[in-house]
């Protein structure tokens, strides 16, 4: 009985003799950025339970005891969930103080009534009723009067309170107790600016660019509705969008703890989705479908996940994203050998993200300094890297699809030019089987319509050959804008991410402007190629004899240039100076934009050809100053004879030009001056019947013998 007592008379000792001296801090105590943690202090005795006299420092201390708030745990809750209980303190600041602005700043979510010397300094949310915890996101510190030399009484009023679905058991733990409440310096106002700003910045940075990219990859389905692998991205950036929005939504506005763990649990699924779906992509990318078991992986792995987050029970889903990982990690490894140019991108894409996650992870368990200085940017990269990498995948995908439009183009002209020695043959046919048959000319004349019939489908596939030559070598230039900018993009955003680190905001503006001027510009050259392939489907597609507004001048200096680089694709050695003089006061008119572009082609091909065997010969004789130049003008005349405005396009050369003998010739069927195999004497036939008979206008022709020829189309307006 008497040791019992004795032993309570120590412990009663020892308690009161640990209020009474005062614990002595030193400016030399203080953390990184000027924290100086009062948590983790020795001197602390608690008291459970609520008694306003507890603050005066003249109050009664039986039944105190020794307890820093580092050791709070959620099974101090009574049976409503709440904790409550005071902690007391003396501290006595030394000389190294002097003069210097101090402040009290709080982590944690939690209500908290801060007295000193028995007056209450400042309350952290409300211990009353109703109970409304402290929101210690982007805070400044509040500041306190404490003069050095001077004892003072720390009372700390603590309330918690949780409903059954908490995360407490998250963050009542030690490691994260150490910062529950802190004395601070001017430095550490200056730390939490700094975080403010930079905030900011990362938060309009990845819900901007996300917003941007989920509307870019949506926009790719409803243009591509086919392709899956769009899909998947445009799905993959939802998920990216709305875990950016809950990643960094208590950052934009006031938010309740209610509300905190509602977007907290959102976000915890949101990542895990974004995580798992970057891997479906992996996996369709190398294998062209999503197994079973990925699938089974990714229900576990969000079972595991919300239960982790609802009830802290962390293991499963630990295990869960190591069998993820470890599955995901095989695909790659098996298919290894298979992966080829773009495909890398999207391993990049997701081996990235995923060891960024895993280090965040890391990092917040094992260095909570670290952890605070570079949250806000690993989560940047880890929001934002995946869709770039995607980007960085459809631009070499785009850039490989092109190698094999090149390669189909060279088949198609191969096949075309088959097909023409066919036609060659086929017209000897013809006409032998006219001459001895002339005595069946009813049946004669059936069989030549159905075969004229062949042969302009023929010369239409014929020219859609030459022009798609053309065409692979004009959509090349955009093309290649588009892929040196966005490699430019990617060199911009490393910068931009080294500038924000290093806390330089106007030259992370600046070079925000620059991406967004590259990408204006990227914006501009895919518009001219998707022009280009326009015209290209518009060259090939069955005319509709429908009408429409056209601008002839973009017409006329389109497929100019089509026609030199198709026949240039054929024949390298051919070349040749093309002009254009187009009247930029014709506008639109109204005209079956396929059918003149037919013509206009067919002109310009038979100019270039012209000139091109003008010159074999003119070009090697010794001292000659021929140069092969083909020249389509266009002008708007306002009257005619007809009392109408017409529209006049010249198509000229300066080849061998035309006899005058033959002039009334060349508008004939099968009617031609090249060679056997080179032309089936359909091209100007079908002109003539384009201009004159399908839009009320002519086609002329002046010839001039050794001087070239210029053929006239004239349409009138009305």
């Amino acid at each position: 009985m008497r040791t019992i007592l004795t032993l309570c008379f120590f412990l009663v000792v020892n308690i009161c003799s640990a209020q009474d001296t005062a614990i002595t801090l030193s400016a030399s105590m203080f953390q990184s950025h000027q924290r100086l943690f009062l948590a983790p202090l020795d001197g602390w005795i608690f008291r459970q339970g609520h008694d306003p006299s507890w603050a005066d420092e003249n109050s009664d201390i039986t039944g105190w005891k020794k307890f820093n708030l580092t050791e709070l745990t959620a099974k101090m809750e009574d049976n409503t969930g709440r904790v409550e209980g005071w902690f007391r303190i003396k501290i006595k600041l030394d000389s190294s103080f002097q003069n210097m602005p101090l402040g009290i700043s709080r982590d944690l979510w939690a209500a908290t009534d801060v007295y000193i010397n028995g007056e209450l300094a400042h309350s952290f949310g409300n211990t009353g009723n109703p109970y409304q915890p402290y929101n210690p996101i982007l805070k400044y510190p509040r500041p306190v009067t404490l003069i050095p030399g001077e004892e003072y009484l720390i009372a700390i009023h603590f309330v918690d309170y949780e409903t059954t679905f908490t995360q407490r058991e998250i963050r009542l733990k030690p490691q994260n107790l150490q910062r529950f409440i802190n004395l601070t310096g001017p430095e550490y106002t200056n730390l939490v600016t700094r975080d403010i700003k930079l905030t900011h910045i990362y938060v309009t940075i990845c819900i901007s660019v996300s917003s941007l990219l989920f509307l870019l990859f949506w926009l790719l389905v409803f243009l591509n509705p086919g392709q899956k692998i769009f899909v998947l991205f445009a799905r993959y950036t939802t998920f990216i969008l709305l875990g950016t929005i809950f990643i960094f939504g208590n950052t934009l506005f006031e938010i309740s703890y209610s509300v905190e763990k509602v977007r907290f649990i959102v976000m915890s699924f949101s990542q895990a989705v974004m995580v798992i779906f970057g891997l479906f992509i992996l996996e369709w990318v190398l294998t062209q479908k999503i197994s079973a078991a990925s699938w089974i992986i990714f229900i576990v792995v969000q079972i595991a996940n919300i239960t982790a987050h609802l009830f802290s029970i962390s293991l499963p889903f630990g295990l869960a994203f190591t069998i993820m990982l470890v599955h995901f990690g095989r695909i790659v490894y098996i298919h290894r050998k298979n992966i080829r140019g773009a495909q890398w991108t999207i391993v990049a894409g997701i081996i990235l993200p995923t060891i960024a996650t895993i280090f965040y992870i890391t990092l917040h368990k094992y260095s909570l300094d670290l952890f605070n200085e570079y949250d806000k940017l690993i989560l940047s990269m880890t929001v934002l890297s995946s869709p770039f990498f995607l980007l960085t995948y459809i631009s070499m995908r785009f850039k490989e699809v092109l190698a094999a439009v090149k390669d189909e183009a060279q088949k198609v002209i191969d096949i075309t030019e088959e097909k023409r020695q066919l036609l060659a043959n086929q017209n000897l046919v013809l006409e032998k089987q006219v001459e001895e048959r002339t005595h069946e000319l009813k049946h004669s004349l059936e069989t030549l319509k159905s075969t004229q019939s062949q042969l302009i489908q023929s010369e239409k596939m014929a020219s859609l050959g030459e022009l798609t030559a053309g065409i692979a070598h004009e959509i090349q230039n955009p093309l290649n804008f588009v892929n040196n900018f966005s490699e430019l993009n990617t060199e911009l955003i490393d910068e931009l991410q080294k500038e924000l680190a290093a806390g330089s905001v106007q030259s992370a503006g600046e070079i925000v402007s620059d991406i967004k001027s590259n990408s204006e510009k990227i914006n501009l050259h895919g518009k001219r190629a998707g022009d280009i392939v326009k015209g290209m489907l518009q060259h090939s597609r069955t005319s509709s004899g429908q009408k429409e507004p056209t601008d002839i001048n973009a017409l006329c200096d389109e497929y100019l240039r089509l026609s030199y680089h198709g026949l240039r694709a054929k024949d390298k050695s051919f070349t040749a100076k093309f002009e254009t003089e187009l009247d930029k006061a014709i506008g639109k008119i109204n005209v079956v934009p396929q059918d003149i572009g037919r013509v206009v082609l067919n002109l310009i091909n038979n100019a270039f050809y012209a000139v091109n065997e003008k010159f074999k010969v003119e070009g090697q004789k010794p001292g000659t100053s021929y140069e092969p130049t083909v020249t389509i003008s266009t002008t708007r005349s306002l009257s005619s004879a007809e009392g109408r405005g017409e529209v006049i396009i010249k198509v000229k050369d300066n080849g061998n030009g035309i006899p005058d003998s033959i002039k009334d010739k060349i508008f004939q069927p099968f009617f031609t001056t090249k060679p056997t195999g080179q032309g089936t004497g359909l091209g100007l036939s079908l002109s003539y019947d384009i201009i004159t008979k399908g839009h009320g206008g002519q086609l002329q022709v002046e010839p001039g013998e050794q001087a070239g020829s210029t053929f006239i189309i004239t349409l009138p307006l009305k």
